[in-house]
């Protein structure tokens, strides 16, 4: 399978196949896990535990759905416009979040959340890059997949914010 036009399409398929895993474990594998967490990184636990305490599996579902829809408004731009270098970098930066989610699986040195579905996507998502990071100038590709692993790191940061804002209002909302 050689053609972009195709192969964009994965994108969103492959993110919300790997995010299902993230949605329906994470919560039960913090709670699980807690203490093991706060032995082996005290201080990393202390500022990251109290927040994942703040945030439901809906709220972090409503996170997961902000990021498919810019995901798949991005895709669905770059395949009407022909236009495909942003796709290439917003694709690449999700590859290394898949690389970022087997490297945590080393450090913690047990199951995360995410990691079953970043080994399946990993192969697939090399086998894309390979085959459309070729059709762009190098420079171009690196530069695009640098702004968007950075605007990925922003909105990863605005997404949790509002995560937290989304679980209070369900709490009181009832």
């Amino acid at each position: 399978m050689n053609d972009i036009k195709a192969m964009v399409w994965l994108f969103p398929i492959l993110f919300i196949f790997h995010d299902f895993e993230e949605i329906i474990f994470m919560q039960s594998w913090v709670s699980r896990n807690r203490s093991y967490l706060c032995e082996r990184f005290p201080g990393l636990s202390k500022r990251l535990l109290p927040h994942c305490d703040n945030i439901t599996t809906s709220s972090f579902a409503f996170g997961v759905a902000e990021e498919f829809i810019l995901i798949s408004i991005i895709t669905v731009v770059s395949y009407v416009m022909n236009w495909y270098i942003l796709w290439i970098g917003v694709f690449i930066a999700f590859t290394l979040h898949l690389v970022i989610h087997c490297f945590q699986a080393l450090i913690v040195k047990k199951y995360v959340p995410a990691i079953i579905t970043s080994v399946i996507c990993l192969p697939i998502c090399i086998y894309i890059i390979k085959h459309t990071v070729e059709l762009f100038p190098l420079d171009t590709v690196v530069l695009y997949s640098v702004l968007s692993f950075l605007f990925m790191v922003v909105n990863l940061i605005f997404v949790h914010k509002v995560m937290e804002v989304f679980s209070k209002w369900l709490a009181h909302s009832h």
